[in-house]
């Protein structure tokens, strides 16, 4: 039981998630109550480390080494607390937060497993929810067990070392043509930013490694193929721009199939809606996101998409003036569109601005006029389509394709790296992978 914060009289603020949304809250805090002792700051996350997300495929690809995407939340800490923990339930009616965690020695078997968890209670005055999403499989248990996903670090080390062992398996297998088939057909389903940019850099790497270190496999053995449940890429972004980069990525090889919808998956075969089947080892799931069991299960509003409700001032609707939610969890509606606000990491960190200031406003007791709304139009949207390729729209009318475009994706997020150490690192891996050639290490 963790006392001290149950004990004492001190106004208690609980942020749930370490994603940029958490984090962006935590300093401006921080910041703002660095000399207060009568507040403590507490931030619980399930890793001890802020990722980089935007920069995962380019751990698929070996652009970017791991670490170099990953900050130890404890460097953010100035003037809090931080647990390593899982958050097991909110209650949102008493203040009370309940985290988790296992005790147990690592071992070198990874079938060995800690047993022992260990629960703790946590009051908050203050609570800030945000807690992300994870992949939505639309409830098919066939696809969350047998796809390979990009939305942590984990996964993307996982996919790297699997898209390595099949070239290598694949540069063996002269014999049985149909299973060569299938170990050089990969699948990426998900026409939005995550499929695009994990189909270019998928396809980057496979392609450039083939043709540097395999002399078993021939460039046309390989396929590369992108499922989209509609007819157009990043719809989120412009039709033009969405054409173009359907095209650009078809002259690097990528192969389409647009406006279909991927049914199930058997053994080592992808099954699409329309009865097509396609042999193949690796699929790559990136359709789209939903939030955890526990927010779906909080005692508060949800949206259609089980997202937890929110006003403007981002206040979870019912909790007003105590609990704030941010980022991927929240659905906060934009005014100007009458639409919920995109699942963004630009949008996640202004939210945090809002969220921050009106947490200060309500704890200096200033009155509800001064209270901030969330009103945000993005300035700019961007991906990553392969290497020095790329497509971009500022304030919604200024359209940039090709490596200028490319160029302004690595410098926006390079700027964004949340210290000097990280940005130093990335630049070397840059400037690395455009001399050498691609490192085909396996590391598990």
């Amino acid at each position: 039981m963790l006392k001290k914060n149950n004990a004492n009289k001190n106004k208690q603020i609980v942020i749930l998630g370490g994603g940029f949304g958490g984090i962006g809250v935590l300093k401006n805090l921080q910041d703002e109550f660095r000399e207060n002792k009568n507040i403590e700051i507490t931030l619980i996350s399930k890793n001890n480390f802020l990722l980089f997300t935007p920069m995962l495929p380019e751990i698929v690809s070996g652009a970017i080494e791991t670490r170099h995407i990953v900050t130890p939340i404890r460097s953010f800490c100035n003037k809090s607390t931080f647990y390593e923990a899982e958050v097991k339930s909110i209650d949102l009616d008493n203040k009370e937060i309940t985290i988790t965690h296992t005790i147990g020695r690592e071992t070198q078997d990874s079938d060995v497993e800690e047993k022992e968890g260990h629960d703790h209670k946590l009051r908050y005055d203050y609570l800030v929810i945000a807690l992300g999403s994870e992949n939505n499989f639309f409830g098919n248990s066939n696809i969350q067990e047998n796809a390979f996903t990009l939305k942590t670090i984990t996964d993307a080390i996982i996919l790297r070392n699997h898209l390595i062992k099949v070239l290598e398996q694949a540069n063996i297998e002269q014999d049985d043509k149909e299973l060569r088939k299938s170990l050089l057909t990969f699948v990426v389903v998900g026409g939005g930013f995550s499929g695009v940019e994990t189909v270019g850099a998928v396809n980057d790497f496979i392609r450039e490694s083939v043709k540097r270190y395999y002399p078993n496999i021939y460039m046309s053995d390989v396929k590369v193929i992108l499922v989209s449940a509609t007819n157009n890429l990043l719809e989120q972004i412009d039709e033009d721009l969405g054409h173009y980069a359907l095209e650009k990525l078809k002259q690097n090889g990528v192969e389409f199939i647009m406006d279909t919808l991927v049914k199930d998956i058997a053994k080592n075969t992808t099954i699409l809606n329309n009865d097509i089947v396609i042999p193949c080892y690796s699929l790559i799931w990136t359709a789209g996101v939903t939030p955890n069991k526990l927010i779906t299960d909080l005692n508060c509003k949800h949206d259609k998409n089980h997202r937890i409700i929110a006003n403007n001032y981002l206040e979870v609707t019912g909790y007003e003036n105590s609990v704030y939610s941010l980022g991927d969890c929240v659905s906060i509606i934009d005014p100007h569109t009458g639409k919920p606000y995109p699942p963004t990491a630009q949008h996640a960190i202004k939210q945090s601005d809002v969220v921050s200031k009106n947490i200060i406003s309500s704890i200096k007791g200033k009155p509800e006029k001064d209270k901030q709304l969330f009103d945000y139009k993005s300035k700019g949207m961007m991906a990553q389509i392969g290497k020095r390729t790329g497509v971009a729209i500022f304030f919604g009318k200024i359209k940039l394709h090709g490596i200028l475009a490319w160029w302004l994706w690595r410098m926006y997020y390079l700027i964004n790296l949340p210290t000097t150490k990280k940005k130093i690192k990335v630049i070397g891996d840059w400037t690395f992978d455009f001399i050498f050639k691609p490192d085909i290490s396996q590391i598990q």
